[in-house]
């Protein structure tokens, strides 16, 4: 967007061109992924990854199996799971080790007070059984779950196994293993009480792994997970709506309420929603027409570590940061920035008054969704 993410108004746009905008002539513009600095420990980025990296390649090829060496396969893989007394709720013929064979891969339930979901690899006759850590509480859940799947989830090159599964009424697990040599290893475990997702949120054409916790008043809080290499780590976190129905319910009956209800109107594209959240005299200060084409060229914007840092009975100081995408002649450009908010109290409700804002850094993404 040409204008001030903070707020648009005259007194604190850049009323350029969008190269002044970006601080430099776009060719010349030094372009980097984020690096945030909030009041959470600072997070050491790793460089992404080639998106296309060497795989490492099989021993030999899979041979191609008729209809008999299936059966025989299948009746095999019965029998070892049958001496095992495991009855599987869902099998995949996967070759998870990369050796070029392919082995079993499933999840069961194993009895008990409550159940619990446990996983395998059977290769050939060696039984792998995947266990999740000792402190972790649900395990890979208590219920008869059969979401299993075998993929290079994090695009290092190595096959991972994701198991999902689900806990008491609102709990989503998940839990990522690889081959280590000798066996499997989880290399990750996640727990969010409003749900977990795969999804490429920075993107890199990477998949990331949102965190999806109940903020409470219709909000959610997500933490989202990046693969540097060796482990997941985090990487940014946002507030979302809880739920996906509209029209939202814009919150301003505290000040920080009403920062993150801002930010999240202009995500939606409800500029009218966001403008009603400003005081009287910032709407004076610019009409409305005016103040909306500021964000003509806005993809997305969220926000993430609001703090209030002071209060009286009328006014408040509330700090965040936030992160916008903008298409600026075809060219998708991100921005992080560190906004402070000046709101003030009128009738009962806590409206967004003045900001100051630092871009902390720019970047270009290769695509927006």
């Amino acid at each position: 967007m040409r204008y001030s993410i903070g707020l648009s108004l005259v007194s604190l746009v850049f009323v350029t061109s969008c190269a002044s905008w970006l601080g430099t002539d776009k060719t010349s513009a030094t372009l980097k992924d984020p690096t945030v600095t909030s009041q959470r420990p600072t997070t050491a980025f790793t460089p992404v990854p080639s998106l296309l990296p060497d795989r490492t390649p099989s021993a030999r090829p899979n041979p191609t199996l008729g209809p008999e060496d299936v059966a025989d396969v299948v009746k095999a893989g019965q029998v070892s799971l049958e001496q095992r007394s495991v009855d599987p709720i869902c099998l995949r013929w996967e070759d998870t080790d990369q050796d070029g064979d392919r082995e079993w891969v499933g999840v069961y339930l194993r009895p008990g007070d409550p159940s619990r979901l446990e996983g395998f690899v059977l290769d050939g006759q060696v039984w792998h059984e995947l266990r999740a850590g000792e402190a972790e509480r649900y395990g890979f859940g208590e219920y008869p779950t059969c979401e299993l799947d075998v993929n290079d989830t994090n695009v290092d090159g190595k096959v991972e196994i994701t198991i999902w599964g689900h806990a008491e009424t609102s709990i989503d697990l998940l839990h990522i293993f690889a081959w280590g040599g000798s066996g499997y290893d989880e290399i990750a475990s996640f727990q969010g009480d409003a749900g977990l997702e795969l999804a490429d949120v920075n993107n890199d054409l990477i998949q990331e792994i949102i965190v999806r916790h109940n903020a409470g008043d219709g909000l959610a809080w997500e933490t989202i997970h990046k693969w540097d290499g060796t482990n997941y780590v985090w990487n940014w976190e946002r507030y979302r709506w809880l739920h996906a129905d509209y029209p939202h319910a814009y919150l301003s009956t505290d000040p920080t309420h009403s920062v993150i209800s801002f930010y999240l109107a202009l995500n939606d594209r409800d500029l009218h929603g966001a403008y009603e959240l400003l005081a009287p005299e910032a709407r004076v200060t610019q009409p409305y027409e005016t103040w909306a084409r500021g964000f003509d060229t806005t993809l997305g914007v969220e926000v993430g570590s609001v703090l209030e840092v002071e209060r009286t009975e009328s006014r408040a100081t509330v700090t965040a940061q936030v992160r916008s995408h903008d298409n600026i002649d075809g060219y998708i450009m991100g921005q992080l920035w560190d906004i402070t908010w000046s709101v003030i109290r009128e009738d009962g409700v806590w409206l967004l008054d003045s900001a100051r804002q630092q871009e902390l850094s720019r970047w270009e993404a290769p695509y927006f969704q």
